[in-house]
C-alpha cells in the first residue's frame, strides 16, 4: 500500500504543474498550525498533502489523526501542537475535475517559532549559560569581600605596629621642657643679683629728713 502511494505521488509530481509562489506560514511552537491549499480552483479539487519523507495525508490515507487533520472541500491542513520537528515544506496536490491527468501543486513552508519563555526554562544551552553567569557573579562577589577584608587587616596591622612602637620608645614622644627650666633659672639668677638690690627703707627716711628741714 505504501509503495503504491509513494509511486503514485511521484508520478503525480512529474506530471503536475506547480505554482511558483511559496506560501510561508509562521506558527509558535505548541499552537495549532493551519496550512491553506491554494492549488484548489474551479478546475481542480483537493487530493492529498505530501510532506517530509514522502508522507501523505488525504482521503483513504490517515496519518496520526490526533496530530493531523484536513478539510476535504478546502484542503486546509491542520497540525495540532506543532513543534520544530514539523517545520518544512508541505505540498498540496489537487486533481483536475474534467481531466484527471491534470494535477496542480501548491507548496507551503511551515516555520515554527520557539516560545522564548519555554526556551529560557527548558533549553539546555540557555540554562548552562544562566548557571555559568550565576557562578561568575558569586565568584566576583567573594573576591570583592576577600579584598575588603585583606585591606582592613593591613590597616589594622599598621595601627598596632605604630602603637607598639610608641610604647617601646616613650622618650621619643615626650616634650622637651629643658628650655623652660633654663629660662626660669636665668630669671631667678637675675633677681638675686646683689648689684641691683636697693634699700628702700633707707631711701624713704632720707627723703623725709630733707622735707622736714626748713
Amino acid at each position: 500500500m505504501w509503495l503504491f502511494i509513494f509511486f503514485y505521488s511521484s508520478l503525480i509530481l512529474q506530471k503536475s504543474e506547480s505554482i511558483d509562489d511559496v506560501t510561508v506560514k509562521e506558527v509558535t511552537a505548541g499552537h495549532l498550525a493551519e496550512l491553506p491549499c491554494l492549488s484548489i480552483d474551479d478546475h481542480h479539487r483537493f487530493m492529498f498533502w505530501q510532506f517530509g519523507n514522502n508522507d501523505v495525508i488525504g482521503p483513504g490515507n490517515s496519518l496520526n489523526e490526533k496530530k493531523y487533520n484536513y478539510e476535504v472541500l478546502t484542503g486546509k491542513l491542520m497540525i495540532r501542537g506543532v513543534s520544530t520537528a514539523e517545520s518544512g515544506f508541505y505540498k498540496c496536490v489537487s486533481r483536475g475535475l474534467f481531466d484527471e491527468s491534470s494535477f496542480k501543486i501548491h507548496s507551503v513552508e511551515l516555520v515554527v517559532k520557539k516560545d522564548w519563555e519555554d526556551v529560557w526554562e527548558t533549553d539546555f544551552e540557555t540554562n548552562l549559560l544562566r548557571g555559568l553567569s550565576a557562578v561568575m557573579v558569586i565568584v566576583v562577589a567573594v573576591a570583592v569581600v576577600l579584598l575588603i577584608i585583606t585591606v582592613k587587616r593591613k590597616r589594622s596591622q599598621k595601627f598596632f605596629d605604630l602603637e607598639e612602637s610608641r610604647e617601646n620608645s616613650p622618650a621619643r614622644y615626650h616634650p622637651n621642657n629643658t628650655l623652660g627650666v633654663t629660662s626660669t633659672a636665668e630669671v631667678s639668677g637675675g633677681v638675686d643679683n646683689s648689684a641691683l638690690d636697693i634699700d628702700f627703707p633707707r631711701v624713704f627716711k632720707q627723703m623725709q629728713k630733707e622735707q622736714a628741714m626748713p
